[in-house]
């Protein structure tokens, strides 16, 4: 699926559990006036608006999908946070930052996607000694014998397939202490795609063939992820910091 913009109109959070992953972002780094927070592969910019706003922090938000870039950029705009949220282009494995100069550093949805090891150690990098880094990914709470078929989609092409341990232990390769990790409820992969299925059925009631393909494509999408929910997958988020 390319057309992210449209897919995800009815949605800000772009991940099962983001708004919740938001809150245990707040609650753990409660950052102080001006803090510098770095959301890496920020999508839509409601993480950063979020936080902004109810906390006076500085947040350098980056992502490489142009269209998420000027929406996130005209919500700050439109929040009144141009002041405390800056919007980049940048790939997130290659962060536009020196060496420990973030309060905190987070990635929702996101690691695997941006490439995992690389954008860990870029939270890690980033970070101050005593700063937070908080991150949200599918893991694997079943792993399958073998390898899955072409029906897995995008499933199957998960590589390499990480438990809770063993994503936890990438993090503490990167020098970071694992304090907690909280799984997202099943019901949070509902809440996600029922916002993308208002869409399809929007779509669905269009004689314009393109959106009928579309809405076919969502529906497509989130059917497989539901199997893969139920056997396969959960997301969760990790919280850690960096060493004083």
């Amino acid at each position: 699926m390319t057309n992210f913009l449209r897919i995800y109109a009815k949605q800000e959070h772009l991940t099962p559990g983001g708004g919740e992953t938001v809150e245990l972002i707040a609650q753990a780094v409660n950052p102080a006036e001006n803090d510098l927070l770095l959301d890496i592969a920020a999508g839509k910019g409601e993480a950063a608006c979020i936080l902004a706003g109810r906390f006076a922090c500085r947040v350098l938000s980056i992502d490489l999908y142009d269209p998420f870039i000027h929406y996130a950029a005209a919500k700050a705009w439109h929040w009144n946070l141009r002041d405390l949220v800056t919007v980049l282009r940048a790939d997130g494995k290659r962060v536009p930052v020196r060496d420990a100069v973030c309060d905190a550093a987070y990635c929702i949805g996101a690691p695997s996607i941006v490439g995992l090891e690389p954008c860990l150690a870029e939270l890690a990098r980033a970070v101050k000694p005593g700063g937070h880094v908080i991150v949200s990914d599918v893991v694997w709470r079943e792993k399958p014998d073998g390898s899955l078929g072409p029906e897995w989609g995008w499933v199957a092409e998960i590589n390499p397939r990480l438990r809770q341990d063993e994503y936890a232990a990438l993090l503490a390769a990167q020098g970071l202490a694992v304090s907690d990790v909280h799984t997202h409820d099943r019901s949070a992969w509902d809440h996600y795609h029922q916002h993308m299925l208002k869409v399809a059925d929007e779509a669905r009631a269009s004689s314009d063939p393109e959106d009928i393909a579309l809405a076919e494509e969502i529906e497509r999408q989130i059917a497989l992820e539901r199997r893969a929910a139920d056997a396969f997958l959960d997301y969760a988020t990790f919280l850690a910091r960096k060493p004083d």
